[in-house]
This record gives C-alpha cells, sequence and structure tokens, in this order.
C-alpha cells in the first residue's frame, strides 16, 4: 500500500506539474498574442496619425484656395467688397458661406467636410478621430503671397483603448497670390474689366528716355510691390490704406474705354486711380494722353526727368 501511495502521490505532483507548465505556457502565449495585438493596434493608429498630419497640410492648402476664388466670385456676382477679411475667411473655410450665403466653389469642399471625411475613414479601422478649431486667421508677410494660420485640437484614439494621441497643432501654409483677380478692378469697372495679378519682370521701366518697358507694364496691368500701397488681402476689402507688403498696378484705360467706362482725370496708379486721394499728376512723354503718374510714384517709375 505505501508503495502505491507513493506511486499515486509521484503521477499526482507529476500530473500537477505538468498542468502548471501547460497553463502557464497557455497563458504566455495568450499574453504574448494580446501583446503583439496591442502592438499592431499601436502602429496602426501611429500610421495613422502619420497620415493625417500630412493630409492636414493639404486640406488647409486646398480649401484655402477655394476660399480665395469664392471670395473672388462673390465679389464678382455680388458686386461688393468682403466687409471682414479674417471673419469671413472662417466663415468660408469652415461652413463654405460668407454671411451665411453658400459659396458654390466650397460645396463638400470646406477643411470641416475634409475632416468629417478623415472620420469617416478611421472608424473604419475603429480609430475615434475629433478635431476642434480653435482659430483660423489670415495673414500677409510678403507682398506676393498669404498666410494661413490654423489652430486645431486633434484627439485620436484606438477605440478599443489601446492607445490615444492628443494634440494642439499650428500650422501655416502659404498662398501665392499670382493669377487672382485684384477686386478693386472688378468693383471699379462695374464687373466689366477684370485683371489677374501678374508680378511684372520689369526693373528699367525707362531706357535712355524711350517708355517702351513702361507702356508693356501698363498694357497688361502687371505688378510690382510697394510699400504705401494696399496689400492683396486689403483690397478684398476696398481698403486702399497703406502696408508693408502693398502691390500696386498701371490702370490700362484703354480697356475702361472699350467697355464704355467713363474716364478719370487722375493718376494711373491703381490705388489712387480707384480712390479718392488728391495728388499732384503729370503727363508722360510719347504715353497716351490719359497717362498720369503722381509726383509720389515719379521715382518708382523712373519718369521723373521725362514729364510733360
Amino acid at each position: 500500500m505505501a508503495k502505491k501511495g507513493i506511486f499515486y502521490t509521484t503521477a499526482a505532483i507529476a500530473l500537477t506539474v505538468v498542468i502548471v507548465v501547460t497553463y502557464s505556457a497557455y497563458s504566455t502565449y495568450r499574453l504574448r498574442d494580446r501583446m503583439d495585438s496591442i502592438e499592431t493596434r499601436i502602429e496602426s493608429v501611429n500610421f495613422f496619425i502619420k497620415d493625417v498630419e500630412n493630409d492636414i497640410d493639404k486640406g488647409v492648402f486646398i480649401t484655402g484656395f477655394r476660399t480665395l476664388l469664392s471670395f473672388n466670385q462673390f465679389i464678382t456676382n455680388n458686386g461688393t467688397f468682403i466687409d471682414d477679411i479674417n471673419a469671413r475667411f472662417k466663415e468660408s473655410f469652415l461652413n463654405g458661406t460668407i454671411n451665411d450665403q453658400p459659396l458654390s466653389l466650397m460645396k463638400d469642399s470646406t477643411f470641416t467636410d475634409w475632416a468629417n471625411k478623415i472620420s469617416a475613414e478611421a472608424d473604419e479601422i475603429d480609430i475615434l478621430f475629433n478635431f476642434e478649431i480653435i482659430d483660423v486667421k489670415l495673414n500677409q508677410t510678403d507682398p506676393w503671397a498669404i498666410d494661413i494660420g490654423l489652430n486645431i485640437s486633434l484627439d485620436i484614439r484606438d477605440k478599443r483603448n489601446t492607445s490615444y494621441w492628443i494634440r494642439n497643432r499650428l500650422l501655416t501654409t502659404q498662398i501665392s497670390i499670382l493669377d487672382f483677380e485684384d477686386p478693386l478692378y472688378v468693383i471699379n469697372s462695374n464687373g466689366r474689366v477684370t485683371n489677374t495679378i501678374k508680378q511684372s519682370n520689369t526693373t528699367d521701366f525707362v531706357v535712355n528716355g524711350k517708355v517702351d518697358n513702361l507702356l508693356d507694364h501698363m498694357n497688361n496691368s502687371y505688378y510690382i510691390a510697394h510699400n504705401d500701397t494696399p496689400s492683396f488681402l486689403m483690397r478684398f476689402e476696398g481698403n486702399l490704406g497703406n502696408s508693408t507688403y502693398g502691390i500696386e498696378s498701371l490702370v490700362n484705360l484703354a480697356e475702361f474705354q472699350e467697355q464704355g467706362l467713363a474716364l478719370k482725370d487722375r493718376s494711373i496708379v491703381d490705388y489712387i486711380y480707384f480712390g479718392t486721394k488728391s495728388t499732384t499728376n503729370f503727363r508722360i512723354n510719347n504715353t497716351p494722353s490719359w497717362f498720369k503718374i503722381d509726383q509720389g510714384h515719379l521715382d518708382a517709375y523712373q519718369v521723373t526727368n521725362i514729364t510733360i
């Protein structure tokens, strides 16, 4: 009996050891499998975050570009300037409207639409994507480009609570103003004359008394940077004040004449011609009779010595 007892005891111990080892191995396998699953989910969230961060810049640029085009369209259709450029930009950028008036170019193309599409894609892979726009602002630090500043709060997390990512981001995207329409021309010609912004390549307007380059500059209404003129953003509001990042063109009055518009006896520097500022003006030799430059711009266009 003693031998049988020892045998059964030994067998029981051996079986217990086998069960413990087997359970331990199984638990280790399950833990490792769970850890692998968590690691995979974390990597998925990380990849998603990287894609979102790359796409945000694109989303801001595309939406910002379409918003500026919508401003041009709004001004043409309504015959009015934008009352508050920053407030209306934010409204259009997020909601696709100006003063609650829908903009056709912004249909399904607002930044909110973009974020909702990202959220829908995230949901398909069991990721929660939430965002909050803290602020959107326009700024100009260059005569030929504008900056869009976006302050956004992002909350991205795995639905299984394996990982989450919360972050505030301040993004700045720059958009060239070249080839956009100048609002001053649209409003001041009753929509009959438009002028796209093209930077002049001319630095020598007058060469040996000849005004060929100056006339070419005027005929095409090219732009130069000038620090006492309105910037592109100011032009949307009809603000004819001065800016460090101002631009100006010479108005080709032949185009206005062709459209049956009455000509003003003023300097053809655009913001002066379209405004009410009183200036002393000079006729320029070998140019049309309406070609006049105000005293403050004679040096800029190199015509000081060829006035009439």
